[in-house]
């Protein structure tokens, strides 16, 4: 079959290499019917990487598929359906899976980063890794199942509400599902930054209410035309920059700052007495809600086929990770068996 194998220092090829195979009593086989490309994947490219990735392994993490064939242990699962893969394998020891912290798993595996992963024709997981999808879905819908599942985790650290004034930062792919995501819990007071007039076109696009462009507007200023008062909550989704330094300008006190882009490179100088003296709540997140997140899939309002951009082959991997770097794509779906029929 094919693949696409990170070699390291930025180097992802599409090889032929064997067909997985059932060994272990409740692993599963699936062909891959659509697969995502993620931030992550454009920083585990770069040259240094922001995130670090295992050479050798098939890349991409947001994948989904139909079971061709299951190990015996492989219970509730049968050949023919189709489902969402969560990529992080637990392993069950550490001490974090044993204090209920799983999802901060010390010593996990993950597909498509640190083991083979979904940019292929067919993929080998654990049954325990798979969640039932409605069989009706749009697969290019269920391949954004993990980064819907990330956004929905984060949420519920800050538990968001319809009176919330809340500043995005970020209008990339996730930027995006975290627009979608908010409106479907009812937030009706969003600016959300972006960089070019593409993306800004993209965040009015899924919804949001303002769009500031960094390159040409202040978001303080923007702010400050437009709402009674600063943020309630504000939202990091990129993960670099000087967005920590400007967000702790921007909060409301007893505000809340999620930090949810990760970049490992980046840091940022801050002033710890102004989290005092207006008790600003900071949380990063990492985890991920997969019956939330396939809950909400469901939801004919969350509209994540908005943002999708670009659709390409796996022999064409690279046009859709060169369009994403150079921001002319958001949403980009790869089809492993070839594009759909329109």
């Amino acid at each position: 079959m094919k693949a696409a194998i990170f070699e390291g220092e930025g180097v992802l090829r599409v090889k032929d290499v064997p067909m997985p195979e059932v060994r272990r009593p409740d692993d599963v086989v699936i062909k891959v019917e659509a697969a995502s490309i993620c931030g992550s994947d454009i920083h585990g490219l770069a040259v240094p990487p922001g995130q670090y990735m295992k050479p050798g392994i098939i890349y991409g993490h947001e994948f989904c598929g139909t079971i061709v064939e299951k190990g015996p242990e492989a219970d509730g699962f049968e050949v023919g359906e189709m489902v969402a893969v969560n990529p992080r394998v637990r392993c069950g020891k550490c001490y974090e899976c044993t204090h209920n912290r799983g999802d901060l798993c010390s010593n996990s595996d993950h597909y498509g980063q640190l083991a083979d992963g979904g940019f292929s024709e067919y993929a080998l997981v654990s049954a325990g890794q798979l969640y039932h999808v409605d069989k009706n879905l749009n697969p290019e819908i269920v391949a954004q199942t993990e980064p819907l599942a990330c956004v929905v985790s984060a949420l519920g650290k800050v538990k968001p509400t319809p009176v919330d004034y809340v500043i995005l930062y970020g209008a990339g792919p996730i930027g995006l599902t975290f627009i979608r995501t908010l409106k479907v819990f009812g937030v009706k007071h969003l600016i959300v930054t972006a960089k070019g007039e593409d993306r800004v076109q993209e965040a009015k696009n899924c919804g949001a209410d303002i769009v500031v462009d960094v390159m040409k507007e202040n978001i303080e200023d923007v702010m400050k035309q437009n709402w009674p008062f600063k943020a309630d909550l504000i939202i990091d989704a990129v993960g670099r920059g000087n967005i920590l330094p400007e967000a702790q300008k921007l909060i409301n006190p007893q505000g809340r700052i999620l930090l949810f882009g990760l970049d490992n490179n980046a840091r940022s100088e801050i002033a710890p007495g102004a989290f005092v003296l207006n008790e600003i709540s900071m949380v990063g997140a990492l985890g991920k809600d997969f019956p939330g997140a396939i809950e909400l899939l469901g939801n004919p309002e969350l509209g994540l086929d908005r943002f999708i951009t670009h659709r390409v082959t796996l022999d064409d991997i690279h046009k859709g990770i060169d369009a994403m770097r150079s921001k002319k794509a958001c949403r980009v779906i790869v089809y492993p068996h070839g594009l759909p029929h329109s």
